[in-house]
């Protein structure tokens, strides 16, 4: 099926997707941890027999369900609504293939969305005494097991993505869902939103008028940075062996770095950050018990900053990974099908366009050209944008030059998908490149 092209020139799909997704994914991590926080954040209430914790659980709850019911629904929709445009063969391709799974998801989260306000409704009464703190926690623990559940379906989907494993040869759903990296990827994900969920609970700790249960909330969150932590690191390194390029030890970034140099600073971002969350995790825990005046809104706000870099920079790493595809073997990150190589190396890549210009006039291979980049280059590249600007990596290459480069990706250039078509085209792609950018080096 071939759809219409979506395509910005100055911001390509990519970096569009990134800035949706990284805020999203936050935020939707957030969203299971956060579930686990609340309900044994309530129980520590309930043990301790203080209500001035149970009040501060309760304000955090509404604070939770603007964050992750209003804005993360919000951003949800962006994702799918992005991710339809940019990328509509891959997307259709994992609902056709999963639909089962989307669909269980959407039950778990219209599950989430009902155990929460319930939860939230009924807080008041249980601090009253008129609802029983297991009633009322048992409404909590629905929702983390919703919440929980929908990170499972979501991760095995998106696992499937970079290591599809078996499905390639038997197409089963269970092996596409359970593939090589889903347990790593889950418990790396979960430690992960349980981390966040403590980096939230900081924010709102830090406003607890009564000092006391001030200090004890603000060490219960940094608990909740520091102790996923470990599970955290340990299972990135699970998650790496079952990664494309991995052969033992560190063999992994060097095969990131040999493939594409635009992910050494990703690279370098995450090993930096991901132990600082940690330090800054137990600065605050050990500020708590000698100089607790230290613990201010910027240093909170510092920790959630160093947790989205995080977030962000393992996404990116995990997306550099699957080049050149955007469902690794089966869809190349232009979009189009491994299955379909063939068919347009013989026929063509323009042989589906009904009103095909001639190639033998300039102003033809002009026209086809740009069609061409729209086609196989435009989902990663943009002209002048903020993100792989072809300009730079075609400025002063003759159309000759330009040719040899189009000859040596998916060769050479592993992480890039091969050109695909014609010899003729892949002139025409390399003449409409020299044409818009003959000696400019932006």
């Amino acid at each position: 099926m071939n759809y219409p092209v979506w395509n910005m020139p100055l911001i390509n799909g990519g970096l569009l997707i990134a800035i949706i997704a990284v805020l999203h994914i936050f935020i939707a991590q957030l969203a299971v941890g956060g579930g686990f926080f609340l309900v044994m954040t309530e129980a520590k209430g309930h043990k301790e027999q203080s209500k001035e914790i149970l009040k501060w659980v309760k304000g955090h709850t509404k604070f939770f369900i603007l964050l992750t019911m209003v804005f993360g629904g919000l951003s949800g929709v962006g994702i799918w609504f992005v991710t339809a445009l940019v990328s509509p063969t891959a997307v259709s391709f994992l609902v056709r293939n999963f639909a089962y799974a989307w669909a269980s998801e959407w039950a778990f989260f219209l599950g989430e969305i009902i155990a929460l306000l319930v939860y939230s409704a009924t807080f008041q009464a249980c601090i009253d005494g008129k609802l029983s703190p297991q009633k009322h926690m048992f409404t909590g623990w629905i929702y983390a097991l919703f919440a929980f559940l929908s990170l499972f379906a979501i991760n095995g989907i998106v696992s499937f993505m970079l290591t599809p494993g078996d499905w390639q040869n038997i197409n089963d759903f269970w092996i596409g869902i359970f593939n090589p990296s889903f347990f790593p990827a889950l418990f790396y994900r979960t430690a992960n939103s349980l981390l966040l969920a403590g980096v939230f609970g900081l924010i709102t700790a830090l406003y607890i008028k009564d000092e006391k249960t001030r200090e004890s909330m603000l060490r219960w969150c940094a608990l909740w940075v520091c102790v996923p932590f470990f599970v955290m690191f340990a299972s990135a390194f699970w998650y790496a062996t079952t990664l494309p390029g991995f052969e033992g030890g560190f063999t992994l970034p060097a095969s990131l770095l040999r493939r594409t140099t635009d992910v050494r600073p990703f690279l370098n971002i995450f090993i930096f950050v991901t132990p600082l969350l940690l330090l800054v995790g137990l600065a605050i825990f050990l500020f708590l018990a000698k100089a607790p005046k230290l613990v201010r809104l910027p240093l909170v706000i510092l920790i959630m900053l160093i947790s989205l870099v995080q977030m962000g920079s393992f996404e990116w790493l995990r997306e550099t990974t699957r080049r050149p595809y955007v469902i690794y073997g089966l869809i190349y990150s232009n979009d189009i099908p491994v299955s379909e190589a063939k068919r347009m190396n013989e026929q063509g890549a323009l042989s589906a366009w009904a009103n095909a210009p001639n190639l033998d006039t300039n102003e033809g291979k002009i026209k086809a050209g740009h069609f061409l980049f729209t086609q196989q280059c435009a989902n990663c590249h943009g002209f002048g944008g903020p993100m792989i600007n072809i300009a730079p990596r075609v400025a002063g290459r003759g159309v000759m030059g330009i040719e040899a480069q189009l000859i040596g990706q998916g060769k050479l250039l592993t992480y890039m998908p091969p050109f695909l078509g014609t010899d003729q085209e892949r002139h025409t792609l390399a003449f409409y490149l020299h044409h818009l950018f003959p000696n400019k080096q932006q």
